[in-house]
């Protein structure tokens, strides 16, 4: 099975009533493997009633209205009873042969336990309760027993090799183990197949080391549309909003622990820096631009179903189905290009990455890229490979990147820059600089477009110890402000060095 790429569950999940979007990132939910010592019961497989019914028959009440003056039952509650276990088998009316209650009425017919019925009256009898070390899952964040894949689960050192952001458990120490987690630990059970057929007695202790491991999930950071300062942020796990994580999350005051304070932008945006006053002005509205991504995007999802009812219609089906599928991808390419005729516009968060990765294969004459941090995360081999295609395709590529005070680079990051400094002696179209004390993050696309954002282009996946910012830019397509922007930055990769 494909696996959906982050950017469309983020783009699915950004819209929230009073907030905007703001930047997303990759994580770990905290969970403990914890090994817990229960006392078992094996269901048994009669119901009480029916193993009631055939202890009385086996001690010889084997007559119904008996039977139900014994268990203090109505005799159609009994009577529906010794119907169902004559139905399994496990019991037999035989005539009566004068035979008298004890309400002294003489009925016509009594009943006896089948072999079946000695069967299942021996096996109930040999049903004890069993100790047993039940390995489960305790979620960091919301303290509760929960059921997690082995295949699922990541490892810490697992998170620091992908670059993936550890969410801090709370309180930080793993759960103690008793009796008072019966009940939790019972809801557990009936999702495992191994003791689904087991009933908790107890859970008596903890019977080993606690493990702990994480869950990958999607941490989305919005801002308040009114509220600058105030901070809400939602994990989708799966791919769907998890709200136990988020409420959990909020009350232990992560937000502080994992550095999101205060607004998320910087008190003089780089951004409109670079941009200018004459730029910012044509920028259109942001509420105009939600707008059309919205009905775009429910244009992709009418279409969307109407493919899929398409695959599974008969002939007969297909053909208005088709038209219809036909009307709704000509709307949703007239809002995609409403989308871009605009000259200036706020480009979400959840954009970027899809747009440089296009870039790589649909650039024809030049393509440049500013970018502060470099993560082998990002430039993995399949980048590299799909830049030495564009570059030897006789693309122009320029890169630079680096800023003062980075800290020291990991081995496979070094490794990363030491490819693409061997592009460059290969390739007299490529040209890599360090600038060393780069704040700007931008992407241009032959004389198409122009970015200019906080999102940083080569290491969006990398550093998860970076601060958590505004991560939206601009998209600029007008030609004459494209090139003005690449001669800037032309000129700045030249006085370094090319």
């Amino acid at each position: 099975m494909t696996e959906t790429p982050i950017e469309d569950i983020v783009q699915r999940l950004s819209r929230r009533t009073g907030y905007r979007l703001v930047t997303y990132r990759e994580v770990g939910l905290p969970f403990w493997e914890v090994p817990v010592r229960c006392r078992l019961l094996k269901r048994k497989p009669l119901g009480v009633l029916d193993e009631f019914t055939l202890r009385c028959i086996e001690a010889g009440l084997n007559i119904s209205d008996d039977i139900a003056r014994f268990l203090n039952l109505p005799t159609e509650v009994t009577d529906a009873v010794m119907g169902r276990l004559v139905v399994k088998g496990h019991i037999s009316a035989v005539p009566a042969s004068g035979a008298v209650s004890v309400a002294g009425d003489t009925p016509r017919f009594h009943y006896v336990l089948s072999e079946s019925g000695k069967k299942s009256c021996a096996d109930l009898a040999e049903i004890t309760p069993e100790e047993q070390t039940l390995r489960l899952s305790f979620d960091g964040l919301t303290r509760k027993y929960v059921r997690i894949e082995k295949s699922l689960r990541w490892r810490p050192r697992d998170l620091r090799q992908h670059d993936i952001l550890e969410i801090p458990a709370y309180p930080v120490d793993p759960p103690t183990v008793g009796p008072d987690d019966t009940s939790e630990v019972s809801i557990v059970l009936q999702s495992v197949t191994e003791t689904a057929k087991y009933d908790l007695i107890t859970v008596m202790s903890l019977d080993g080391r606690r493990e702990k491991f994480f869950l990958r999930a999607i941490a989305l950071i919005f801002e308040s549309a009114d509220r600058p300062d105030e901070i809400q942020v939602q994990f989708a796990v799966d791919g769907r909003i998890s709200e136990d994580h988020s409420l959990a999350f909020a009350k232990s005051e992560g937000i502080r622990k994992i550095g999101i304070t205060g607004p998320l932008r910087d008190s003089e945006s780089t951004v409109d820096s670079l941009l200018g006053e004459e730029l910012l002005q044509l920028r259109a509205d942001e509420a105009e631009i939600a707008a059309i991504r919205r009905t775009a995007e429910s244009y992709k999802n009418q279409l969307a179903g109407f493919e899929d009812r398409v695959s599974i219609a008969t002939d007969e089906q297909k053909e208005p189905l088709v038209d219809l599928a036909t009307e709704m991808a000509g709307r949703l390419d007239e809002a995609e290009a409403a989308l871009k005729g605009i000259p200036v516009r706020v480009l979400e968060v959840h954009e970027h990455r899809p747009l440089m990765l296009d870039a790589l294969s649909s650039a024809k004459e030049r393509l440049m890229i500013i970018s502060p941090w470099i993560r082998a995360a990002v430039v993995n081999a399949r980048f590299v490979a799909d830049l030495e295609r564009l570059i030897s395709s006789g693309v122009n590529v320029d890169i630079g990147y680096g800023i003062g005070g980075e800290g020291p680079a990991s081995e496979a990051d070094r490794a990363v820059e030491r490819k693409m400094n061997d592009l460059a002696k290969k390739y007299e179209t490529f040209n890599f600089v360090r600038l060393g004390d780069t704040h700007a993050k931008v992407l241009i696309v032959d004389h198409s477009y122009a970015v200019v954002t906080s999102f940083n282009w080569l290491s969006f996946k990398g550093d998860p110890n970076r601060p958590f910012r505004d991560e939206r830019g601009t998209m600029i397509t007008i030609r004459s402000e494209v090139d003005r922007l690449h001669a800037d930055y032309m000129a700045r990769l030249s006085s370094v060095g090319i």
